[in-house]
């Protein structure tokens, strides 16, 4: 029965890796949108003496919608910072274990901050909330966005949650330290050398 269940979230897992990827993905190219909008308000604030775009407004969703699209994809990817000094210190069960708590940590952040943002959301269209700004932007559509982006970072930390639990229920360390683990330095260097050579 847990052999099944873990399979079944690898295979949750993999599918969430392509779509976080994809998510990332489209972040990155909102990212290159902003450079477009920005250089677009420079050179028509050169030429025209005035603003054809409100690049301010615009760049800050793009901001907020496209970082709230890239946190899942990076902690599968093990590519947030983390302060480590201590924690490689520790055997691999003690490691395993904090790792759990991380997580757990990070999941009930996640349903708080998720909860508050769809609050957030939910009120801006009743009341039709508009930006006090020349685009009046409907505040409900970057906001849906960025709520999207949170929602799915959620589910992927849940579901790492659980397979780190399960994994360590089976006393599978080596798993819990591939899925949630800090990579040591020698990790770190056998995957740059991957990715070069790929």
């Amino acid at each position: 029965m847990l052999r099944q269940a873990n399979s079944f979230l690898d295979r949750l897992l993999d599918r969430a890796q392509t779509g976080s990827l994809w998510l990332a993905r489209a972040g990155g190219a909102l990212i290159l949108l902003t450079v477009v909008i920005v250089t677009i308000e420079v050179v028509t604030r050169q030429i025209l003496g005035r603003s054809a775009m409100h690049a301010t407004e615009i760049t800050g969703y793009i901001m907020a919608v496209s970082t709230s699209w890239c946190f899942a994809y990076t902690l599968l990817c093990k590519a947030h910072i983390r302060i480590d000094a201590l924690y490689l210190n520790f055997s691999t069960r003690v490691r395993a274990v904090l790792d759990l708590l991380a997580l757990l940590s990070m999941a009930l952040f996640c349903v708080l901050v998720v909860g508050a943002v769809f609050d957030i959301t939910s009120h801006s269209f009743s009341v039709g909330a508009k930006a006090n700004t020349p685009l009046a932007t409907p505040l409900w559509i970057p906001q849906s966005l960025w709520l999207a982006g949170l929602t799915w970072f959620s589910f992927v930390v849940c579901l790492l949650t659980l397979r780190v639990i399960l994994a360590l229920l089976k006393g599978d360390t080596e798993r819990v330290q591939a899925l949630a683990g800090s990579p040591t330095l020698d990790e770190q260097i056998e995957h740059e050398n991957r990715e070069a050579h790929s």
